[in-house]
């Protein structure tokens, strides 16, 4: 013996499960991906140039256009972690094809001649900041990069 159920479903109650599904599968793709971050610096801390005059020449020279906080991406990316990582890491940011090809991977030797001129060191970067000719406080300011873990 077998028995068949019948549901039937009136139009208002089809029309509100497909409005939940679309509204649950639809909220869940426009939802954002978390930040990335780069893994904590593993280089021990640079001792060639002065943290605190780095901090000072970063908020100076940098900061209008690098954040130091996760996902907060302006002109260029957040720097947070720089010192020892691969370049082009963070997928919330457009790198260029040019920074991104280059596989550089940010030392202070890098980060030197990046800083010292970065249309020089990467031909095709965005960076639009005057080159740092002050070799100083270009070691002050990757000091102080490699502070932040």
């Amino acid at each position: 013996m077998t028995t068949t159920l019948v549901v039937r479903f009136n139009k208002q109650t089809v029309l509100a499960v497909i409005s939940g599904l679309v509204m649950l599968f639809g909220l869940a793709a426009c939802q954002k991906e978390p930040p990335t971050t780069r893994p904590p610096v593993a280089l021990p801390v640079y001792d060639q140039g002065d943290a605190v005059l780095g901090k000072v020449a970063y908020e100076k020279q940098c900061k209008q256009c690098h954040s130091l906080q996760v996902g907060s991406n302006n002109k260029g990316p957040q720097l947070l972690r720089i010192y020892g990582a691969n370049v082009g890491l963070l997928n919330e940011y457009q790198y260029t094809d040019a920074l991104k090809n280059s596989q550089i991977v940010w030392t202070a030797e890098s980060l030197d001649r990046y800083i010292a001129n970065p249309k020089q060191a990467v031909n095709g970067t965005r960076m639009r900041s005057e080159p740092i000719a002050d070799a100083k406080m270009r070691q002050d300011i990757i000091a102080y990069l490699s502070t932040l873990k």
